[in-house]
């Protein structure tokens, strides 16, 4: 993967939660009154009182808790955790450090080495802070990772054993004759394709255009129509045909597996190799769309 694709892939905005995310930054300023009493790297040798390596530690607790629990009600746009990537997460992070290394060296210039020049209470705040952050942006970045990772996989063995129930209901259940209603789809032009919406396995959009995908006794079909997605999308009006991305549309009923990784969920479309990507926003709803169609189908 090319470093801007990395930059761009998702990325948890920390815990998406105010209190758990509070807890984290407390941790982060514990480590940091730790290390500088511990290692007492500070400033070319500057000894530090408790109170002073207490001072860096509110410091760092009252900036990242601007930074990381304030900034997004400011702008919750910008701070969108469905949008945030690994490259707005190094981003914040560099402003963190900037940020701290800003106002650990006003600390030094006025009470702590203020017989030091400007420059040199500049450069010594600022590696101590490169210092002092190392190890818990290392830790936190592999921990979120990690905790993204876990969220992913949990989610899609959930929904895999949702699918694993609806296959075995689709066996005791007979299908209602409603259920094979022939649908359809009008192009642009005077171009139609008509088929069975439980045959549909899914529609992939460039541009202008929309590929139907679909499966019947003659094996996976296909057919170009001159219509966009959401053209399509509006003449299936089905709960469980979903828009899983902005170039998919999938029937739910045609996937046989979910996978889940940093990056979000993929899926596997029943009995072909076809694989569909599901974006970050439309993760939540894939997933309330396979309970939904489980919870129909037993009251069926």
């Amino acid at each position: 993967m090319k470093w801007s694709e990395r930059l761009k892939s998702p990325f948890p905005f920390y815990l998406n939660d105010d209190r758990k995310n509070f807890v984290l930054i407390l941790a982060i300023s514990a480590f940091v009154v730790v290390f500088l009493h511990v290692y007492r790297p500070y400033n070319f040798h500057t000894e530090l009182t408790l109170g002073q390596e207490f001072l860096f530690g509110g410091v760092t607790l009252a900036i990242l808790a601007f930074d990381i629990l304030l900034l997004p009600k400011l702008f919750p746009k910008a701070f969108d955790p469905l949008n945030w990537t690994v490259g707005k997460y190094m981003m914040l992070t560099t402003f963190h450090m900037i940020v701290i290394g800003l106002v650990s060296t006003a600390i030094d210039e006025l009470f702590i080495c203020p017989e030091k020049s400007l420059m040199d209470n500049f450069f010594g705040a600022n590696i101590q802070v490169g210092l002092t952050g190392i190890i818990p942006i290392t830790i936190l970045f592999l921990f979120l990772k990690n905790n993204l990772l876990q969220q992913n996989l949990k989610s899609a063995l959930k929904a895999n054993q949702e699918l694993e129930r609806i296959k075995s209901l689709k066996k005791e259940v007979p299908v209602k004759s409603n259920g094979i209603v022939p649908i359809t789809l009008h192009s642009d032009t005077s171009e139609t394709l008509s088929l069975h919406l439980p045959d549909l396995l899914f529609i992939e959009a460039d541009d202008n255009y929309s590929t139907v995908v679909w499966k019947n006794g003659h094996g996976v079909q296909k057919k170009l129509l001159r219509a966009n997605l959401k053209n399509i999308e509006s003449q299936i009006n089905n709960s469980f045909a979903i828009r899983c991305h902005r170039s998919y549309i999938v029937n739910v009923n045609a996937i046989s597996n979910i996978t889940g990784n940093t990056n979000g969920y993929k899926l596997q479309i029943l009995d072909t190799e076809f694989t569909i990507p599901v974006s970050r926003p439309k993760g939540k709803e894939l997933i309330e769309k396979i309970q939904q169609l489980r919870n129909v189908m037993e009251l069926a």
